[in-house]
């Protein structure tokens, strides 16, 4: 994770920007009436016997081909951060294309050995494998439903909207791509991990570790069918996360509160550890925020009854020996301060001002 991190950093922030990995596609779109914008799909108390004598993907195939009431936010920044990216570094061109693009060439490469071809490999097929249980047609339809209800009032509406559809056909574009790829990259996706980790490319291990809490940790049934095999991966699992932990990767972090909140299947849910990983990991960013000494002298917010104030003190205490052993004496930056981004487009008023007179 030597350089990825950092690049990781700038696709956190294209993600929190509403602005999702593209094809290159042209964005442009006709305006439309108000009340398009309100709602850009038929009323759901309309759709009846239509909508159900189809499936969810055509269903939600036609909303989206419904013109656009605005044009997303300027995509063309996305297309200047990628172009960054890959000027800097054009290897990133294994994680920053359409997977079903450089599938070829990743497998080629893994197979010869490459262990940093491995890691991307494994890394992005698991992420196909969430791909294609999360954001299923209809699972995309459902959430488009919600958003556009939501979305339907408020200031910026129709951009809003806009955007909320460009992600929908971005997500089902995804789905398409991993859907249509051979399956054995859907398998292995594990293995290529785990190899690449053994091999020592950067950030495998906890890959590996966050691949198969995805994929395995809350699968029950999995669990059981595969004791043995699944026993012997949530061993591996838990190795490299304690490796991370101790060489101060701030990720490993976020594993381990997930793992304590009940979420993977890692480690027994356990509250007070899990507050206590939390706070860890809020005293690491402190330092990037210059809120750490705030932090420090105040402790993690207390809420809830769930906990007694002996919990939280334990917690707390935790959490300091956490920061301390393991990222205290490390740099701020664990690769170096992320580069500036460009600024985003902003938002075009919503109203004229008044006019003030005299």
């Amino acid at each position: 994770m030597k350089r990825l991190i950092g690049w990781g950093a700038l696709l956190l922030l294209l993600a929190g920007s509403a602005l999702w990995v593209f094809r290159g596609r042209s964005a442009s779109a006709p305006a439309a009436s108000a009340a398009q914008v309100a709602y850009s799909g038929p009323d759901p108390a309309r759709r009846g016997a239509a909508a159900s004598a189809q499936d969810p993907a055509t269903t939600l195939r036609q909303r989206l081909a419904t013109p656009l009431d605005a044009e997303p936010l300027d995509r063309d920044w996305a297309r200047r951060i990628h172009a960054d990216i890959l000027a800097r570094d054009p290897s990133q061109r294994w994680w920053l294309l359409p997977f079903a693009e450089v599938y070829a060439e990743l497998r080629a490469a893994a197979e010869k050995g490459d262990a940093r071809a491995q890691y991307a490999l494994g890394r992005r097929s698991a992420d196909c494998l969430a791909t294609m249980r999360d954001d299923t047609p209809a699972n995309l339809l459902s959430r488009l439903d919600q958003e556009t209800e939501f979305a339907k009032d408020g200031p910026y509406a129709q951009r809003r909207m806009a955007n909320i559809r460009q992600q929908t056909r971005d997500a089902l574009a995804r789905f398409d791509a991993c859907s249509g790829l051979d399956r054995p990259w859907a398998d292995e996706s594990l293995a290529w991990l785990e190899r690449a980790g053994r091999g020592g490319a950067e950030g495998a291990r906890l890959g590996y570790v966050s691949a198969w809490a995805r994929q395995l940790g809350g699968d029950r049934d999995a669990l059981i069918a595969g004791i043995e095999r699944v026993a012997a991966q949530r061993a591996l699992a838990r190795e490299w996360l304690e490796q991370g932990r101790a060489a101060g990767d701030d990720s490993a972090l976020d594993l381990y509160i997930d793992a304590y909140s009940g979420a993977n299947g890692l480690y027994p849910r356990d509250r007070v550890q899990e507050l206590a990983y939390r706070y860890a990991r809020d005293l690491v960013q402190g330092r990037r925020n210059s809120q750490f000494d705030s932090l420090w002298a105040k402790g993690p917010m207390r809420y809830g009854q769930d906990l007694s104030a002996q919990q939280w003190d334990a917690a707390e205490a935790q959490g300091r020996e956490i920061f301390k052993a393991y990222y205290e004496a490390r740099p701020v930056w664990r690769n170096g301060k992320p580069p500036s981004l460009p600024p985003p487009p902003s938002l075009p008023p919503t109203s004229t001002p008044p006019q003030v007179e005299g």
